[in-house]
């Protein structure tokens, strides 16, 4: 039986430095080494081959916050990353509600291949196999080309956040939050 052209890998010490520039050459933002060390240790990251070549990536996390928080608890900063768990032993741990998209990106020359489809729909059936029912994520609100590939893919939007990208320094930091039911 012949290898898939496209395959997902696990990110490890060995890849990392491949994940950090795939992320650079492709994404507007930029994120800090810690959050690269963080990614170590996360379940939810896998780096996308075509044809052996390593071209995409994607990082997300589980996620908790309630609708009366609507989605301020996922409005922080694309380089902020926080515990979905509580600190104390004597506290109930907060179960995840949402898995939250960090970051996806496929290199361009290698876009519309089914790349990123592949990494989206790893995340899709990690959330299914966690009983979480809800995949949220960021976009740039100039970046129409990803808001349309999300909404082929199902995704609805769900409200503008001023100045989330501000920090990065992009010229039009607003971003739009897209979620998909799952």
């Amino acid at each position: 039986m012949p290898r898939e052209i496209i395959s997902l890998d696990d990110l490890t010490v060995n890849n990392v430095g491949v994940f950090k520039k795939i992320n650079s050459v492709t994404l507007p933002t930029t994120y800090p080494e810690q959050w690269y060390k963080d990614s170590l240790t996360d379940q939810l990251v896998k780096i996308a081959f075509y044809a052996e070549l390593p071209v995409g990536a994607i990082k997300a996390r589980a996620i908790n916050f309630s609708a009366k928080q609507s989605y301020e608890a996922i409005s922080s900063s694309p380089s902020a990353s926080s515990s979905a768990t509580a600190s104390s032993d004597t506290t109930p741990k907060i179960l995840p509600n949402a898995v939250y998209i960090e970051s996806l990106a496929v290199l361009k020359e290698y876009q519309g291949l089914g790349i990123g489809g592949k990494l989206l729909d790893f995340i899709i059936e990690e959330t299914k196999r966690r009983y979480i029912h809800e995949v949220v994520l960021h976009v740039s609100t100039e970046n129409s080309k990803a808001i349309d590939w999300y909404l082929k893919k199902g995704f609805t939007k769900k409200e503008e956040v001023k100045d989330y990208y501000k920090e990065q320094g992009l010229s039009q930091p607003d971003a739009i939050i897209l979620s998909l039911s799952v």
